[in-house]
């Protein structure tokens, strides 16, 4: 009876065992499972680091090329801002003598202009006192030249020269 009593006592024993065993293989394999799934996603993560990584490089690759191609730019714009600032001294240089240039050619013609004015007033006064006629100013030249058309007298008439000049022949100053 002892036996049977020992034998139960050990059959209880094994049954709380076995049960037990069985939870606690669910338990390792529900572990297993979740390891499984744990080294899967620390790969997945190991591979968005390498790619995260590569990117990085690449970014860095790119932001230096960038930043060389800036840099190239950067200085081809300061050598044409320089040639920019020479050439705009040059050309106000060469305004400046263009100018003075232009006011020395504007006096000579106005000299000309004034020397070949006396010589027409000289000829065109010469020409009035060959042809008897007095010295007329331009209303009196209209008075006359109607009466004479209207009395049927046409006599020859002189147009002083310098009266007709277009007014182009003035001076014109610019503005420095």
């Amino acid at each position: 009876m002892i036996s049977y009593l020992a034998d139960g006592i050990l059959m209880i024993a094994l049954v709380v065992t076995s049960v037990w065993v069985m939870k606690m293989n669910g338990r390792l394999q529900r572990l297993r499972d979740n390891q499984f799934e744990f080294r899967r996603i620390m790969e997945q993560t190991n591979q968005a680091l390498e790619g995260i990584e590569l990117s990085i490089d690449e970014i860095n690759i790119r932001g230096k090329q960038v930043l060389n191609a800036l840099g190239n730019r950067i200085d081809e714009a300061r050598d044409i801002v320089t040639d920019i600032d020479k050439m705009t001294r040059e050309v106000r240089i060469a305004q400046k003598e263009l100018r003075l240039e232009m006011v020395t050619f504007q006096e000579q013609i106005g000299k000309e202009c004034s020397s070949q004015i006396d010589i027409l007033k000289k000829i065109s006064d010469a020409a009035n006192v060959a042809s008897g006629n007095r010295a007329v100013n331009e209303s009196d030249f209209v008075n006359i030249h109607r009466t004479d058309i209207q009395n049927g007298e046409v006599e020859p008439t002189y147009h002083r020269l310098e009266d007709q000049l277009p007014p182009m022949l003035r001076k014109v100053r610019l503005k420095s």
